[in-house]
């Protein structure tokens, strides 16, 4: 007697017990955390709650980067079309309101958010349009020292500076990008474009001095939107190949900003 049909039987009790026992796992409860004024709560939520709202943003962002950029053929001509966006569609959080840290997506919905959120929405969707970016919030420990919240953008081989939050881009005399390692050599070029603007009450070109000023990081926040790149990083932390504590730095920025400036570690 032919053993193939008990084979197939086999299989078919296999898959149908592999599938049973995703389905269960994807019902188990996890957490989603959110900052409101820099203090975050965490909140129960179905893994596959979570794992529909992560893909429906990746896909959103997609589709937001593909029409703002829509017809453009150059890296420069996407990222200038994208700070255009975000500077007419983001607007300040009003003084009063709550400062609410937890996707970029919200952010695009709510229209408005802090410094640090104006330059994470350009970063993502940039990055999502192809062109490579992230932002970093620069401080000065001197007496008088603030914090300035730039976004950097890679064109070629260079990383050139915006400062969506004020409109700022950084071009020389003939109109050229200066990228950050020119405003490294010499921060009195930026000086023609913002005067004797001060970040604090020290002058702004002096945070281009800083050596974070020229620190790429190794993974871009952006990247943590999409599903492949956050796959890998979660089996990086997974294999403790990744810092555990980096996770929750890229994606609550705020949260760590303020961390940062109050010199202690995340919640």
């Amino acid at each position: 007697m032919s053993t193939r049909p008990h084979a197939i039987r086999r299989r078919l009790f296999l898959a149908i017990g592999l599938a049973g026992l995703a389905l269960w796992g994807l019902r188990a409860t996890v957490t989603t955390r959110q900052g409101v004024n820099f203090t975050v709560s965490n909140k129960p939520i179905p893994l596959y709650v979570k794992m529909l709202d992560f893909l429906h943003r990746d896909a959103h962002y997609r589709l937001l980067a593909r029409q703002i950029t829509a017809g453009l053929s150059s890296d420069e001509q996407r990222a200038l079309a994208v700070f255009d966006w975000t500077r007419r569609t983001i607007r300040p959080t009003p003084p009063g309101w709550p400062v609410t840290d937890d996707h970029i997506l919200h952010i695009i919905i709510r229209e408005h958010g802090v410094s640090d959120q104006f330059a994470d929405v350009f970063a993502t969707l940039t990055t999502y349009a192809g062109v490579p970016a992230f932002w970093k919030a620069i401080r000065l420990s001197e007496p008088g020292g603030g914090e300035l919240v730039l976004s950097f953008v890679r064109l070629g081989d260079r990383w050139v500076v915006f400062d969506v939050w004020r409109g700022l881009i950084f071009t020389d005399e003939q109109g050229s990008f200066l990228s950050a390692d020119q405003l490294a050599a010499d921060p009195q070029r930026a000086d023609a474009l913002v005067g004797t603007l001060q970040i604090g009450t020290l002058p702004y070109s002096r945070y281009f001095s800083q050596p974070t000023f020229l620190k790429v990081p190794e993974l871009l926040r952006a990247q943590l939107q999409m599903p492949w790149p956050r796959l890998a990083y979660e089996m990086r932390r997974a294999l403790h190949l990744a810092p555990q504590t980096e996770a929750a730095r890229l994606q609550f920025p705020d949260l760590a900003v303020a961390a940062d400036a109050a010199g202690r570690e995340l919640p």
